[in-house]
């Protein structure tokens, strides 16, 4: 396989950098106010950056589209920023999936915007809620009382777990985690294009993959696509503890990988080209042979991790820990296909 080594691509011109009001980390202790940037990807199309998440938003003369809100106080601050700068009203809102740290706060846009997602989206909040965000929370719940403790939660989920605790129990259930999401107003199945002002934008469900309920977001005039958790750039992948076959995220990411753009902008880090997604889908298919490798030579999941397997892509930021999850998850899943 090609050696890889491409530098980073810095995209977008600084409009502006926003601080709101405090959250709380895992202690109760004040953490830095979130940092807020939008900045043009091309032509009318922007990122819109809130901490680590990203989302996007189009502007036409009729008015706006915009992505994932991100959070109530994310959601608040864009729209004011929307208004003063382009004084046109956010027309559609557009949800990437069901997941509460992307699909929190759309109801602040509700007012005037229509509310877009994937026909299975209300039923993966529904199950997010019963199962306390089925998919990534599942199997954390080690004392089986459908909540989660301090102990118990992960990620964002414990660095948000002062503000997600609402009714401060101490633990968490699935409707505080997910109880700000609201469901899409208007829904597709496999394909639809929205038009405004002139200006399309493209759904696409790509099949399950990070959850049952993705769309991907092309821009044709700009040449632009955009991905959220499932598509990474110069990143290994995140949770692949889910119920859609490894096989699957390969196929959707071929299917983006067919669409004819330049850009590819994912919900976590930095735009990059289409090599880059090139670049993810032949990790992916590495990531699977090399461990199914492994197994059918009785290798341990630790001989693996110990091994050089995936090194040609050892220069991508947080490489070690990343591919030694991967192996660990894609191990797993391989061995449970192979039992049954």
């Amino acid at each position: 396989m090609k050696q890889l080594g491409r530098t980073s691509l810095c995209a977008g011109v600084l409009i502006s950098v926003a601080m709101g009001g405090a959250s709380l980390a895992q202690q109760g202790s004040p953490q830095p106010p979130p940092t807020r940037v939008i900045s043009k990807i091309r032509g009318d199309l922007y990122k819109f950056q809130n901490n680590q998440h990203n989302s996007w938003f189009l502007v036409t003369p009729e008015g706006v589209v915009v992505g994932d809100p991100i959070n109530a106080e994310a959601a608040a601050w864009l729209k004011n920023e929307i208004a003063q700068r382009f004084k046109v009203p956010v027309r559609y809102l557009v949800y990437s999936h069901h997941h509460w740290d992307h699909a929190r706060g759309a109801r602040v846009f509700d007012d005037t915007a229509e509310l877009v997602g994937h026909a299975n989206m209300a039923a993966a909040i529904k199950d997010a809620v019963e199962n306390i965000q089925a998919g990534i929370t599942r199997g954390l719940d080690r004392n089986k009382d459908r909540k989660l403790d301090r102990t118990e939660a992960q990620g964002g989920t414990l660095r948000q777990f002062d503000m997600l605790d609402t009714n401060k129990d101490g633990a968490l259930d699935g409707s505080e985690i997910t109880g700000d999401v609201r469901a899409p107003e208007s829904t597709y199945t496999d394909r639809r294009t929205i038009t405004l002002g002139g200006k399309r934008v493209e759904l696409i469900h790509p099949g399950p993959n990070h959850t049952v309920d993705g769309t991907v977001v092309y821009f044709p005039a700009e040449r632009v696509v955009f991905g959220v958790d499932w598509i990474n750039v110069r990143r290994t992948a995140g949770n692949l503890l889910t119920p859609a076959p490894l096989s699957q995220w390969i196929s959707s990411l071929k299917q983006v990988e067919a669409l004819d753009f330049d850009l590819v902008a994912p919900g976590h880090g930095n735009i990059g080209t289409k090599a880059d997604l090139v670049d993810q889908r032949q990790y992916f298919e590495d990531l699977v042979a090399g461990v199914s490798k492994g197994i059918a030579a009785g290798r341990t999941v630790e001989q693996l991790q110990a091994s050089d397997l995936l090194e040609q892509y050892s220069w991508w930021p947080g490489f070690v820990q990343g591919r030694n999850r991967n192996i660990a998850h894609t191990y797993q899943r391989l061995k449970a296909a192979g039992s049954r």
